[in-house]
């Protein structure tokens, strides 16, 4: 019998250009110098049942990715993010660790993200000006842009895809915060956001940082996080 944990963890800026890959790379080695009793898939070339989330672009800091992990036999959490800890490298860091009873994959549970995107502006702008640039794009039927898919670059309208957003002047420069829809089919970053929104009021930003604070599931018409027992399937008394 399998024993299934899901675990929050976060990386800094010095971690920010690794790949997807190397970010499963690295995890893999971590679980193997850690001992625990991770399960491997049957076949010619067995490989640790790990799933991440939602993989995250390069060049972005984030304070939540989430995975879940198969193992052998039962782990409590609590040793689980120990013994994690112990093997990750400066920079990285799980947060948290809980049960998960479910075995719907964890990337198609994912339906949203908040993210902030530093950035500063071709020219001076006051805050109202700035604030109407921004209500430009809320007030759209359609933000056209250009995404990358399987087939090539397409032109994909991202607005239905943008839950809220808001800015703000910060120390001389502008902080977005946008709530987006996130997952498997209908995922927006926060630079295709940027570059959409650019296009749309034909201004010139430059962003001098990216940070995702939080994933979220979709659970009985109410955004949770993804260690929420009701997205973990276990049993809320």
């Amino acid at each position: 019998m399998s024993f299934g944990i899901r675990f929050r963890f976060s990386r800094d800026a010095t971690l920010k250009y690794i790949a997807h890959l190397d970010m499963l790379r690295l995890f893999e080695r971590t679980l193997r110098r850690s001992g625990l009793p991770v399960a491997h898939s049957q076949g010619f070339n067995p490989r640790m049942k790990l799933v991440f989330g939602l993989p995250m672009a390069m060049g972005l800091t984030s304070g939540s990715e989430y995975a879940d992990v198969e193992l052998e036999r039962e782990v409590a959490p609590d040793l689980f993010l120990q013994t994690m800890n112990r093997s990750l490298p400066q920079g990285m860091k799980i947060l948290a660790a809980v049960p998960v009873a479910t075995n719907e994959n964890i990337m198609l549970r994912i339906g949203a993200a908040r993210y902030w995107v530093l950035f500063r502006s071709e020219r001076q702008i006051s805050a109202d000006e700035m604030q109407d640039l921004l209500q430009r794009l809320i007030d759209a039927e359609s933000v056209p842009v250009m995404k990358k898919g399987k087939k090539g670059l397409h032109e994909v309208n991202v607005r239905p895809l943008v839950f809220s957003a808001a800015v703000a002047k910060v120390d001389g420069e502008w902080l977005l915060e946008a709530f987006l829809s996130a997952g498997a089919n209908d995922n927006l970053r926060p630079d295709l956001f940027m570059e959409a929104w650019q296009h749309l009021v034909s201004r010139t930003f430059q962003i001098r940082a990216m940070h995702r604070e939080e994933l979220y599931a979709s659970m009985d018409n109410e955004w949770v996080e993804p260690t929420d027992p009701r997205a973990c399937g276990v049993p809320v008394s």
